[in-house]
């Protein structure tokens, strides 16, 4: 009986890549295993977008090793974001790997593995964004409508490790997700490096409010949620069907970065302070909306002033949810280039000011809605999710017997 384990790294793109490659190996007869003890086969799929997740990889891939040397395991497959962005020096630096696959090898894994390619990696940058079957065990599924980015943010490497924008067809997607709701799916989230840049390269204009036209005909479903939003790239239309559309969830994951115009100029995020005020006031103006955000401290440049500036934001607007990343200097973007580091104890240090502000504006959330009736999708025997609640970063509901 042959065997194969997945260990999953990274962000929900990432796990609708997994639940393809788990229908693939037990389409083939594989059955598989969260024992690596018991594998023939681990496939490790990455995120390389900072250098702390490349740590991470690293880490399980010697750990992989280890096994393997000892003669637990027998094959290794590194797959996804690493491979894009580490390209051959992988295969140098872990030649007891079997198989090292980019993006591009999601569909041809098995062909690759057969004609004992050791590294793929597609050459011209088209990530494949098609429909494949693929295994679901919530009743939630993410449903990818992009893939790549165009925005080319000074402090990320999306464009170059997963390339430009790619939309899928409107009516592609609505099968998908018609598929899903009738397999029993009951809430469907939209997903994409920007989802509100959905459609510019096919439509010539960004049109998520035309697909979210069409998904909401679907008879049974409950809930869409959008995820990945731009700042930049929401209109009015797009503002008015998620207030009037019933079966839009009323949660918007905005990350905005920070409101510094100099450190937003620096980051060549498109918009100014004024510009972010002006659309989350509009957007504010939805009833019962819940926002969350993610903000970044200790980029180049940003000086004390900059960093209270965003502080005082946060306290003042009050997100619902807020999480904060520590700039992370990675080569091969602009804002390596910048000079003027700050210390990682200044990093730190504001890190956890921004953390612990939010956590009281988190807390008083919460404590609003007590004693307050919701719809819950329950996702096992033990707790559920409510509308303000997405998957796996807002927390659960605690279901009692």
């Amino acid at each position: 009986m042959k065997k194969f384990s997945l260990i999953f790294l990274g962000c929900p793109k990432n796990q609708v890549d997994c639940e393809k490659i788990i229908y693939s190996f037990l389409k083939r007869g594989y059955f598989i295993t969260i024992d690596l003890k018991k594998s023939d086969i681990v496939i490790l799929t990455t995120c390389a977008f900072i250098k702390k997740g490349v740590k991470e990889c690293e880490k399980w891939i010697k750990k992989l090793i280890n096994l393997k040397k000892r003669k637990i395991i027998k094959k290794i497959i590194v797959f996804g974001c690493l491979v894009e962005r580490e390209k051959e020096k992988l295969v140098e630096r872990y030649p007891e790997v079997d198989y090292f696959i980019g993006l591009g090898g999601l569909n041809k894994m098995f062909s690759l593995i057969k004609k004992k390619e050791k590294y793929y990696l597609s050459p011209n940058k088209q990530i494949l964004i098609k429909t494949l079957p693929r295994i679901i065990v919530t009743p939630y599924a993410y449903v990818k409508i992009a893939e790549g980015c165009n925005n080319y943010c000074s402090y990320c490497l999306i464009p170059k490790i997963r390339g430009r924008y790619q939309s899928r067809e409107i009516e592609e997607i609505k099968k998908e997700v018609k598929e899903l709701v009738d397999l029993g799916i009951k809430e469907i989230i939209l997903i994409a490096q920007d989802t509100t840049f959905y459609g510019a390269d096919i439509y010539n204009k960004p049109s998520l409010a035309k697909l979210l036209k069409e998904l909401v005909k679907i008879r049974n479903l409950e809930w869409l949620r959008i995820l990945y939003t731009h700042p930049a790239h929401y209109d009015d239309e797009l503002i008015s069907l998620i207030r009037n559309e019933e079966k839009i969830v009323k949660y918007l994951d905005i990350p905005i970065q920070h409101i510094s115009d100099k450190i937003l100029r620096l980051m060549n995020r498109p918009y100014t302070k004024k510009d972010l005020i002006k659309l989350l006031e509009k957007i504010r103006k939805i009833p019962n909306l819940v926002l969350r955000t993610t903000v970044m401290v200790g980029f180049p440049h940003e000086e004390e002033k900059d960093f209270l500036e965003l502080l005082s934001f946060i306290k003042d607007f009050k997100f619902e949810y807020l999480g904060c990343f520590i700039y992370s200097p990675e080569p091969n973007t602009s804002a390596y280039e910048l000079g003027t580091q700050i210390n990682e104890k200044i990093k730190k240090e504001r890190y956890q000011k921004i953390m612990e502000t939010q956590q009281r504006i988190t807390f008083d959330f919460l404590d609003s809605l007590i004693n307050k009736k919701f719809k819950v999708l329950v996702e096992n025997h033990n707790f559920g999710r409510a509308y303000f609640q997405a998957p796996e970063i807002d927390g659960n509901i605690i279901l009692e017997n």
